[in-house]
């Protein structure tokens, strides 16, 4: 009876050691081979989260082991490409949109891509070339009209520029950029009226953007709007481009709309914040000081310009100061 007893005891611990040893080895495998059921497909779309979360090299990992599995998979190819100039991995990045259009000659964002890539590294003749072959694939690719239209800018091709930007403007009618970077054509053309309009409709479809904002206040300010010129500068400050030149504009709009506080709060920066301590700053907030019958602090801002060489600021000083 002990006897089979001890033998079923042996059997048993010997099966109890046997599944344990089976078990680690079948969850040896799957942590070994975790990808062994995954696709080109998974792999993919996995790729795209990164990417859309701006983890451009888990992006493009993910998009390599999607190609390891399927070579032709121009998408992934595509979007690895992507992932490379983001990274700045320029030549990675022209090789991936050759690839793409190796296996679908048809892909217009892939010349469009290989374009901006070729501009990058030196290849503007080919990007020009790519540029013509993306819009003969697809009419409404609006990157490619503008990117176009930048090459035309700095090779003094003023004619074609206009065409690209007019196509651009009628395919994207609510899209700030088209309209900023032709208001910007219009202006080296010297239409101001033009540039105006389009600088309006760039603002109205990207309000916050203060480049448009900044550029759209310096004709107002031609214009003497000194209040429109004000607007947009205060804008373009909260948007980041707190400078001084933008302050100085602004002290300026502020004089010439005769809101004295506001210039004299200005000048305080420009003197104290960014130390523009020039004679003409001194003198403009003497000036202003004057206005708003702060006679000490005039007097304080016109010997100091005065000091520095201001003769106009050392006449009034005479005249007010005792």
């Amino acid at each position: 009876m002990f006897k089979t007893l001890n033998s079923s005891l042996f059997i048993y611990t010997l099966s109890i050691r046997f599944m344990s040893r089976f078990f680690v080895f079948i969850l040896s495998l799957l942590l070994t081979f975790p990808a062994i059921s995954q696709t080109s497909r998974d792999f993919l779309l996995r790729g795209l989260r990164h990417f859309a979360e701006n983890n451009y090299q888990a992006a493009s990992d993910d998009f390599s082991k999607a190609i390891e599995l399927d070579p032709g998979a121009y998408e992934a190819l595509f979007r690895r490409g992507q992932s490379n100039l983001e990274l700045g991995r320029l030549n990675q990045a022209h090789q991936d949109f050759s690839k793409v259009i190796e296996i679908q000659d048809r892909h217009g964002e892939a010349y469009y891509y290989r374009a901006l890539t070729g501009i990058r590294i030196g290849m503007e003749e080919k990007a020009l070339k790519d540029l013509k072959r993306a819009l003969e694939i697809d009419s409404t690719l609006v990157e490619a009209y503008l990117l176009r239209a930048e090459i035309g800018v700095k090779a003094g091709r003023n004619g074609t520029v206009l065409v690209d930007l007019n196509k651009a403007a009628a395919i994207a009618p609510a899209n700030a950029n088209v309209f900023h970077l032709r208001a910007k054509q219009f202006l080296r053309q010297g239409k101001e009226a033009e540039a105006l309009a389009d600088l309006s409709k760039a603002a109205s479809f990207d309000p916050g953007n203060p480049e448009i904002r900044l550029e759209r206040s310096q004709i107002f300010l031609k214009q003497g709007k000194y209040l429109d010129a004000i607007q947009d500068l205060s804008v373009a400050m909260e948007q980041g481009f707190n400078y001084a030149h933008i302050y100085q504009l602004r002290a300026e709009a502020y004089t010439k709309a005769e809101m004295n506080s506001q210039a004299i709060a200005d000048y305080t920066m420009l003197i104290n914040t960014f130390s523009l301590r020039t004679d003409q700053n001194y003198f403009q907030r003497g000036i202003l000081r004057i206005q708003t019958n702060d006679f000490q602090g005039a007097c304080e801002d016109l010997r100091k310009a005065g000091s520095m060489g201001h003769q106009e600021a050392s006449k009034k000083a005479a005249d007010i100061c005792r």
